[in-house]
């Protein structure tokens, strides 16, 4: 199966490298990997063209202007531009063990999405991992294990267990969804997402485009599959943004329309762009 996998960047383009040599280590290597660009000023092969030659898999950057927080029509890019049959987005701040692919390739399923549990290290744990990496030019899974607690484990169980207590009442027909999904980590197959037109462009500004494109999954009849890895996803730490979101007046008036009607169709999505640009493509390996 050919795996795209789709990160949405606007600058901080050096911390791309963790997770770049995260997938580079992989058992399973991607077919592809996609950077969806938001605007940013950085130049993306000044950042990371240390790495570049020793990169296993393709390599995309696909960049749009910077006309504000657009991280909904930033992902519909990558879905556009991706060549492969399953697309995988992911945060550029998680970290992952060499077996993170192989384990969604076996856990795949028609008919399902998979969410992406992670959990979020602090400054200090964090810092001590990117350290690692950028000392020795390397990734390697002991970096996190050597910071992992005990707690930590039980804190995944317990994202783990609600999400399957959400799953049940949802199979029930309890509840008009189940587990929720959250941008860091999400896994589907093109085709769907493309049924649903991708991601909602009216969404912009921070939050909500990733719990909208849940509810219309589960419109369009899908189930989220939640499941174990061998090993902890992290989220190394980053400063939090101090703005509200101010699409939760929007979310709440389409969670209706979605879940009531079972209208998964976005009017402004991956196929009927909500504005008309050049969305330039770059082949970096």
């Amino acid at each position: 199966m050919k795996i795209s996998v789709i990160i949405s960047v606007y600058n901080k383009l050096e911390q791309l490298k963790n997770i770049l040599l995260a997938l580079n280590n992989q058992i399973k290597l991607p077919y592809e990997v996609i950077i969806a660009d938001d605007g940013s000023s950085e130049i993306l092969e000044e950042k990371i063209g240390d790495i570049i030659p020793e990169l296993k898999f393709n390599l995309k950057h696909v960049y749009q202007e910077d006309t504000g927080f657009r991280l909904a029509a930033s992902r519909n890019n990558g879905i556009n531009f991706s060549e492969g049959d399953y697309i995988l987005f992911i945060d550029q701040d998680i970290l992952f063990d060499e077996y993170f692919l192989q384990d969604i390739e076996k856990n795949i399923k028609k008919g399902e999405v998979i969410k992406i549990n992670a959990l979020f290290l602090d400054k200090e744990r964090s810092e001590k991992i990117t350290n690692k990496i950028k000392e020795n030019k390397y990734f390697d899974y002991s970096y996190i294990k050597e910071e992992l607690k005990e707690n930590d484990y039980k804190h995944i169980q317990e994202l783990n267990k609600k999400d399957f207590r959400r799953n049940f009442w949802y199979n029930l027909k309890l509840k008009k969804r189940g587990a929720k999904i959250v941008g860091l980590g999400i896994g589907c197959f093109k085709e769907d997402v493309l049924k649903i037109n991708g991601f909602d462009e009216r969404y912009e500004g921070w939050g909500c485009e990733d719990d909208d494109l849940g509810n219309r999954f589960y419109a369009l009849g899908l189930k989220v599959g939640v499941f174990n890895f061998n090993n902890l996803v992290v989220h190394i730490w980053h400063p939090s943004s101090t703005n509200k979101s101010g699409n939760d007046e929007y979310y709440r008036e389409r969670k209706k329309i979605i879940l009531g009607k079972k209208e998964y169709i976005c009017e402004y999505g991956c196929k009927n762009r909500i504005k008309k640009e050049e969305i330039k493509e770059k082949i970096i390996k």
